[in-house]
């Protein structure tokens, strides 16, 4: 009787096992699958950005949504903008009380960007907020790829699409 017993208490317990491996398997299967579209969703790679004395370098400007900076690349060097990167507008200073050297300092020491337009001083974060490649002429993006972190290209970020957004994207 004891050995039937151990019997079907050792059933019972592979039983138990065999349903939580099953269950865990499918659960690793079923997070699995947003990696996987999301890799799809970045073959297109992410260049890195150029930087201000690259010849590709084209310029900036004041967005017309509020607190944003464009800086825009002619990666290709065909004439025409292909690639954009959006910073947020820190802070800013005036020409009067901060001179272009004392800029530059604050910038280095606080880890920020500086853009100069007299009579305005623009700090921004170091690494931009969105990477856009495929600027057509109206400056609308082809693709589009958002950095909540703010971190520099390391991988997290996600493409982005105005009809879709991410959560945590405001």
């Amino acid at each position: 009787m004891d050995r039937k017993r151990d019997f079907s208490k050792t059933k019972f317990f592979m039983l138990v096992v065999a349903g939580w491996l099953h269950l865990l398997v499918f659960a690793g299967v079923l997070q699995a699958q947003p990696e996987t579209s999301q890799a799809l969703e970045n073959e297109v790679t992410i260049p890195k950005e150029p930087g201000w004395n690259d010849p590709s370098y084209r310029g900036w400007e004041i967005m017309s949504i509020t607190g944003l900076i464009s800086t825009y690349y002619d990666l290709d060097l065909d004439g025409k903008l292909d690639y954009m990167v959006i910073r947020k507008i820190l802070q800013k200073a005036t020409a009067e009380n901060t001179d272009i050297d004392q800029a530059i300092a604050i910038a280095k020491r606080e880890g920020m960007s500086v853009y100069f337009s007299h009579p305005i001083i623009y700090f921004t974060h170091r690494h931009p907020l969105f990477y856009c490649k495929g600027v057509d002429y109206k400056r609308n993006c082809q693709d589009m790829w958002v950095d909540i972190a703010e971190d520099g290209l390391n991988g997290n970020e996600e493409l982005y699409t105005l009809s879709t957004p991410k959560i945590g994207v405001r």
